[in-house]
């Protein structure tokens, strides 16, 4: 394997890590399963269905995120935000991840967008999109930002992906959901389980290699804010 563009991670003090890891385990367990129902039970009828308060909680997962690394003394880059120009391989990645993210949305959710603009719901559809941009991009601020720059340091790569990805796959934001669906239909929870281990790898990897958790922070954002949006568009409508 080769060697990461940098590795900020190593510069953590233990202590240090430690706050990122329980930081991001508080995130992204009780935090999370408090605000964020599965997308199984997010429609109009619930109370965190609401616009408002959906982009305000988003944002402030991002602010929690911050706040942590600057109260910790960490500053950006020990989270994977380093201060440097991306580098050939990092904006190859963003290219060439984004354009398969493109032709995955488009296949699923390509008339979603054309209908909510037809009914002149495209101004909800935007705010949408950009909540739910920021639902996937803090996804990863928590898991890849806090929990595997913490495990980072104190694990190494191996174990910081395995544990990392394994919380991602059981924890609040797809356990519940994967058990509910698996009750219904076991080969399609199977299906998506497999595609959430791999999504979970990859951006590990991606993280560790590149030391740019941005990057996997757009990345994951562009799909969520695509899909998550549109479709929470067309629900709050139905």
């Amino acid at each position: 394997m080769k060697a990461p563009i940098s590795s900020h991670w190593q510069t953590l003090t233990l202590k240090q890590a430690w706050l990122l890891l329980l930081s991001g385990l508080i995130l992204e367990i009780p935090i999370r399963w408090i605000v964020r129902p599965d997308m199984l039970h997010l429609y109009p009828d619930t109370f965190w269905f609401s616009l408002p308060l959906r982009l305000s909680i988003e944002i402030g997962f991002v602010l929690y995120v911050l706040a942590v690394a600057q109260i910790g003394g960490i500053g950006l880059p020990g989270i994977g935000v380093p201060p440097r120009r991306w580098t050939k391989f990092e904006w190859t990645a963003l290219a060439i991840v984004g354009i398969i993210e493109m032709i995955v949305v488009i296949s699923i959710a390509g008339p979603r967008w054309p209908k909510i603009f037809g009914a002149g719901w495209g101004a909800e559809g935007v705010v949408r999109l950009i909540e739910e941009f920021l639902f996937g991009f803090n996804q990863e601020a928590g898991f890849r930002c806090l929990i595997m720059t913490g495990l980072l340091r104190l694990k190494g790569f191996w174990w910081a992906t395995i544990l990392n990805t394994l919380i991602f796959l059981i924890g609040p934001l797809h356990g519940p959901g994967l058990i509910e669906i698996g009750g219904r239909n076991l080969l399609g929870a199977s299906f998506e389980g497999v595609g959430i281990v791999v999504t979970g790898l990859f951006f590990s990897w991606l993280r560790y290699r590149s030391d740019n958790a941005l990057l996997v922070c757009i990345l994951h954002g562009l799909v969520n804010g695509f899909l998550n949006g549109s479709g929470l568009t067309l629900r709050a409508h139905r």
